[in-house]
């Protein structure tokens, strides 16, 4: 190849010249050159033009927000040792998000136009690609016009995928386990209600037992009335023959008295009744002269007043030792008896107290602790597990200004080029191309 005039007769351009039958077809940088400088409008105008309309659609362009949320498939039933066990699989989840079964229950939900068309994205890693370690959790991604709509979007969405899974055969292993649950919690407030009533037993018991403590307790008054009864019978019987006692010298004396009377009678002297002490007369009957047989039946009047009152002595007296005889009984017998009784209730009540306080509170908190482990069961059961909070980005993601800007601007470039190269060979040819 060789520089030659081109067409136009400017050197070193493109240029295409016929020898003979051959063409030879030649290029110079130099020649590049000329052309992009000369044809400089055409190279700018589109690359402007990209400038333009990227700052435009950064500037005019809807703003969106993008959100994240990370789920994985719920727990719908626990295994015999209390493992979980999740039926749904990855793949059902993400399957029902690419199919969008939730566009139409979502727009409706969040009152968006009929015609609105929300994108849910659904991925997650494989357990069995190379050099990347799988998991069992789901990333869901969203775009929307505000931070507050991305975020309801992807929260809306796990509601209805719940609510879908409950509707579906499969979700009924989640029922009866829900169902059992739900028995088994009934069943353990019931026991709670049982231990309420056995507590309340316990407290009627302990109240009885301290009624009774009372009972007993009372029987120490009533032994201290029959101490006491005991001993004024045993003071009045020893005051009694105290008493009687002072009667025995005076009626002593006057039987020594009769006697003498009565010996002086039957020496020939005769004493009237008024020598008689005066306790005699009545006895004596008279106040005229005193017979032998009179005497007599005052003496014997009068021996048996001393005798009576001896026997009345020794029968008082035997009184008093029996009394106080049956004081220490009484005391020893009853009293010993009362106090173990008395300890008796007391242990009673001891035991009821213990049983009451250690037993009811273990065996509530057990029912409590297995009553809280089933109701936390209960809240794990669900068929989509949400992984933490959504995340809202803070600043739009669209419109992406300056990659769109970029790209036109690139774009125009390269549309530049290619125009102002395929206009220059048009002007250059046009004899060629445009010939009859």
């Amino acid at each position: 190849m060789r520089p030659v005039k081109d067409r136009a007769g400017h050197p070193g351009g493109l240029s295409v010249e016929y020898e003979n039958h051959n063409q030879e077809q030649t290029i110079d940088l130099a020649g590049l050159l000329n052309i992009l400088w000369r044809r400089r409008l055409m190279v700018l105008l589109p690359v402007l033009a990209g400038l333009t309309v990227g700052l435009l659609y950064g500037v005019f362009g809807t703003k969106r927000w993008e959100a994240f949320a990370t789920i994985r498939p719920g727990i719908t039933a626990f295994d015999p040792s209390g493992g979980p066990v999740r039926q749904w699989q990855l793949k059902d989840i993400t399957r029902w998000y690419e199919q969008e079964l939730y566009r139409k229950k979502l727009t409706r939900r969040l009152g968006l136009p009929r015609d609105a068309r929300p994108v849910i994205k659904a991925e997650f890693i494989s357990a069995g690609l190379t050099n990347l370690a799988g998991g069992d959790v789901i990333t869901l991604w969203t775009t929307a016009t505000s931070p507050e709509l991305a975020a309801a979007i992807l929260d809306t969405s796990m509601v209805l995928f719940k609510d879908y899974a409950e509707a579906d055969s499969i979700s009924s292993q989640l029922k009866l386990t829900r169902d059992g649950l739900l028995i088994q919690i009934q069943e353990l407030n019931n026991q709670r209600l049982g231990i309420e009533l056995k507590d309340a037993g316990f407290a009627l018991s302990i109240e009885a037992a301290e009624q009774e403590s009372v009972t007993v307790a009372q029987r120490f008054d009533e032994l201290e009335l029959s101490l006491k009864l005991y001993q004024a019978k045993h003071d009045f019987c020893l005051k009694r023959a105290e008493t009687l006692q002072g009667e025995t010298p005076r009626l002593q004396s006057e039987l020594e008295r009769l006697d003498g009377i009565m010996g002086n009678l039957q020496d020939g002297d005769g004493p009237v009744a008024s020598a008689l002490p005066d306790a005699m007369v009545p006895i004596a009957g008279s106040q005229g002269p005193l017979t032998i047989d009179g005497l007599t039946e005052v003496r014997l009047k009068l021996f048996q007043s001393l005798t009576r009152n001896q026997a009345l002595i020794d029968s008082l007296a035997y009184e008093s030792d029996r009394a106080l005889l049956d004081l220490s009984r009484t005391k020893l017998g009853q009293e010993n008896k009362i106090k173990a009784d008395l300890r008796e209730v007391e242990k009673k009540i001891g035991d009821l107290r213990l049983k009451r306080n250690l037993d009811i509170p273990s065996q509530s908190n057990n029912l409590d602790y297995q009553i809280a482990a089933r109701k936390s069961k209960l809240s794990l059961l669900s068929p989509l597990q949400r992984v933490g909070q959504t995340v809202v980005s803070d600043k739009p993601v669209r419109p992406r200004t300056l990659r769109a800007t970029a790209i036109l601007v690139f774009l125009g470039l390269i549309g530049g080029l290619i125009l102002a190269f395929v206009w220059e060979f048009v002007v250059a040819n046009r004899r060629e191309i445009f010939r009859s």
